[in-house]
């Protein structure tokens, strides 16, 4: 035997002494030993595997945490309902009326006469009232005269002021209608509406 296999050897034996006396102080009777192998000049011995104890396993141990956390909650106060703040309607800006029509706010009085100058024709003397509230021009207001007998119109003439008619002044037209004071049974005077005559 050579030196180096002796050494071997003894390590081994060292090594299986020391499992020896741990399993003895363990308390477990000592497991056989394998048989010895022929160690060889060149080869090595393997060293034997310690040997493990049996596994018992252990009740498996349940363990629940619980975590509570407190957390400062300061509740928003609730506004209490105000009633809306009353509002003002709109002031309505008045539409701007439109004119009366000439031949509803003129007023007329009227009388009529037998011409010096000739023998046949009326005149018919209008005295008229600007109740418009605008100024009209001569040509803004026409008249009607016509002329009667036994229910029948027997003659019509239209005429106009000749001078502006200022609001609420007064102005005044003079309108010959042919024929007779005696002749006619009925005279009457209209204002025209615009664009009639």
């Amino acid at each position: 035997m050579t030196r180096r296999a002796l050494l071997l050897l003894v390590v081994v034996a060292a090594g299986i002494a020391a499992v020896f006396w741990l399993l003895k102080r363990s308390g477990r009777p000592p497991a056989p030993l394998p048989a010895p192998t022929a160690v060889g000049e060149h080869s090595v011995a393997a060293t034997p595997a310690p040997r493990v104890a049996p596994f018992t396993p252990m009740p498996d141990l349940v363990v629940t945490r619980r975590t509570t956390v407190v957390l400062p909650w300061d509740a928003e106060p609730t506004p209490s309902p105000t009633p809306p703040e009353p509002t003002e309607p709109p002031t309505a800006t008045p539409e701007p009326a439109s004119p009366p029509a000439v031949e509803q706010c003129i007023a007329i009085r009227w009388s009529a006469g037998m011409s010096p100058a000739t023998i046949a024709q009326v005149l018919v003397e209008i005295d008229a009232t600007n109740r418009c509230g605008r100024d009209l021009q001569p040509l803004d207001v026409w008249f009607e005269i016509a002329g009667y007998r036994q229910h029948d119109l027997v003659q019509s003439v239209r005429g106009h002021l000749f001078d502006p008619l200022p609001r609420d002044g007064e102005g005044k037209a003079i309108i010959a209608l042919p024929g007779s004071a005696d002749w006619y049974d009925e005279i009457r005077v209209a204002v025209l509406p615009a664009g009639a005559h």
